[in-house]
């Protein structure tokens, strides 16, 4: 099962012990593997190298900067209006998930190819099989019923030729989760999912005004970090990168 083995992580921290990005991002590292982010950099009252978390594209080139420099994606984007995910967070769900894999083999994370785990509700971003697969080698299928969404994480793949590691496939029922998606005598070491974080607009917007309040920002019901809202799945969004 194992093309390499990894220590499990003994102990718990703010982030876990596996993740790349505890500390204070290096902005000027990330500038260099995306220059498109110095035009957002700038120096705060604190004498701090920092970006403005209230602009969609800063946070965004962010994004596009630490998957770039850390994981070798080289080419990634969303549409407009979906989420713009958090990355040192859901890395720590793909370490935290490792570690669950280690338990049923022997306290030694599995790696490589042979470790397929699904992710039901993949997203537009497909952050998390891109950091599954680079941090572990794992193959990935990821679900979605978001048809845009699920064509923008194609396009993700499919840029980043990771076509042989992670297959999209579309959930034409909202009914259903696993039906339709798992072909007969297909099986996963783990399922996944990262379920919408409010139930309605109405939650997103009270959750983006909650936000800007402590940014000591009056933008009101603004989202700088994006959201879908899904007929039957709630509203998906997240806190911006902080």
């Amino acid at each position: 099962m194992n093309d390499k083995t990894v220590t499990p992580a003994d102990k718990k921290s703010t982030l876990h012990p596996r993740n790349p990005h505890s500390g204070r991002y290096d902005l000027d590292a990330l500038a260099k593997a995306l220059p498109a982010l110095a035009a957002y950099l700038f120096v705060n009252e604190h004498g701090l190298k920092t970006i403005d978390f209230t602009d969609n594209e800063a946070v965004k080139a962010l994004n596009k900067a630490i998957l770039k420099q850390q994981y070798g994606i080289s080419d990634w984007d969303i549409p407009k209006g979906f989420l713009c995910p958090p990355i040192p967070g859901r890395a720590d769900y793909i370490h935290y998930i490792a570690d669950v894999l280690a338990e049923g083999n022997g306290g030694v994370v599995p790696t490589g190819n042979n470790v397929k785990v699904l992710d039901v509700g993949v997203g537009a971003n497909c952050i998390y099989p891109l950091i599954g697969h680079k941090s572990y080698g794992w193959s990935f299928v990821g679900s979605e019923v978001d048809y845009v969404a699920a064509g923008s994480a194609r396009k993700i793949v499919e840029a980043n030729n990771l076509g042989g590691a992670i297959d999209i496939r579309t959930q034409s029922s909202y009914e259903h989760i696993f039906s339709g998606i798992i072909k007969p005598g297909e099986r996963f070491d783990i399922t996944m999912c990262n379920p919408p974080f409010h139930a309605s607009a109405k939650e997103v917007n009270a959750s983006a005004q909650r936000k800007w309040k402590n940014l000591q920002q009056d933008k009101g019901a603004e989202l700088n970090f994006g959201a879908a809202v899904i007929p039957n799945y709630g509203a998906r969004a997240a806190n911006p990168v902080f």
